[in-house]
């Protein structure tokens, strides 16, 4: 996922200086191949199931993790103080990438990574629970703005909503819980150590999935998200293992380089341009799907856009010096 989300997320990464430039080059090439990633899954969407993709990437990915953990904090730190919190937030995260995976199966690509982008203002409004923050008249009027975003988006009552565009809306809820719990473990553990954890849980997750569901018992008269989700397993060929084993690449070296964006660069400099995976999104749709979004998609976009750069805004604004004494940065990375 652009994710997202592309994409936002929270996990403690300290910062090595204050390059923005550097910073920001590095936080669009990842979402840019982030894009790539959520176009391998849609092409795939229609041969495979959604639990043979996860499993597999997450298999792809996890020594390469395991190795970026001993670059980056060593094997030691992957002994954790708070397993079940990590367990916690894994599965979230998984249920996350499962809920925008089948969306990708039945709505456009564009819709999806808009829709999920309201993963800032899930998060801020979860935080109070949460977390414990105050969050002011200005910031809520922000959420509410970029929740009418999404009801132009989904246009309820037309005859062109689809139940399928609110999974992205789903997988943004999840996502906002998963790192608002990332919040709190990034204190003591880094990005790296929680995205290997994240990985091990969707290759465990994925293969219990198979197994209640990759007979394809339950997939005759499915289709879009629902048949994505209860297909029977299927035997890659050499091109289709390709594609998969790319999401894993993908994941871990996206996921690189936006820790790399975090530790260069001020996050409340840098988190605004997160918003360019919809431009990748759009440019990517066009020239593999022959698509671009409609005029309901790019208003809504530009809402949901406009109220998460506004509600960073306010953030910065009422935390600057909090942010400056505090050390670590919260790093937002895709849901990919």
């Amino acid at each position: 996922m652009a994710k997202g989300s592309s994409a936002t997320a929270s996990a403690a990464v300290p910062v090595a200086g204050n390059d923005t430039a550097k910073a920001v080059t590095y936080l669009c090439a990842g979402l840019f191949i982030f894009s790539f990633q959520d176009i391998i899954v849609k092409l795939l969407s229609s041969t495979f199931p959604v639990h043979e993709l996860v499993m597999i990437r997450g298999l792809i990915a996890a020594p390469l993790i395991f190795l970026y953990v001993h670059y980056d904090s060593g094997f030691q730190t992957l002994s954790v103080k708070r397993p079940w919190a990590h367990l916690l937030r894994s599965f979230c995260m998984f249920l996350s990438y499962i809920t925008f995976y089948l969306a990708l199966a039945a709505i456009p690509l564009t819709t999806a990574v808009a829709l999920f982008f309201t993963a800032p203002l899930i998060i801020t409004a979860l935080s109070i629970p949460m977390l414990g923050e105050r969050v002011g008249w200005r910031r809520w009027l922000g959420v509410l703005f970029g929740f009418c975003g999404v009801l132009v988006i989904l246009r309820p009552g037309s005859e062109g909503l689809q139940w399928a565009a609110l999974l992205p809306v789903l997988a943004a809820a999840g996502y906002g819980f998963s790192q608002l719990l990332g919040r709190r473990l990034g204190a003591n553990d880094s990005a790296s150590v929680m995205s290997f954890y994240t990985n091990i849980t969707f290759v465990y997750c994925g293969a219990a999935m198979a197994l209640v569901l990759g007979d394809g018992a339950y997939a005759d008269g499915t289709e879009g998200a629902m048949s994505f989700l209860l297909r029977a397993w299927v035997v890659p060929n050499g091109l289709e293992m390709a594609m998969i084993a790319t999401t894993g690449v993908i994941a871990t070296f996206g996921f690189i380089l936006l820790t790399q964006a975090y530790r260069v660069g001020e996050a409340n400099k840098v988190a605004p341009f997160e918003y360019s995976v919809m431009v990748w999104a759009s440019l990517l749709s066009f020239i593999f799907f022959g698509t671009l979004p409609d005029i309901y998609t790019l208003i809504g976009a530009g809402m949901i856009a406009a109220s998460g750069i506004y509600i960073l805004y306010r953030e910065r604004t009422n935390k600057e010096s909090e942010l400056r004494g505090r050390g670590p940065y919260q790093t937002r990375y895709a849901m990919k």
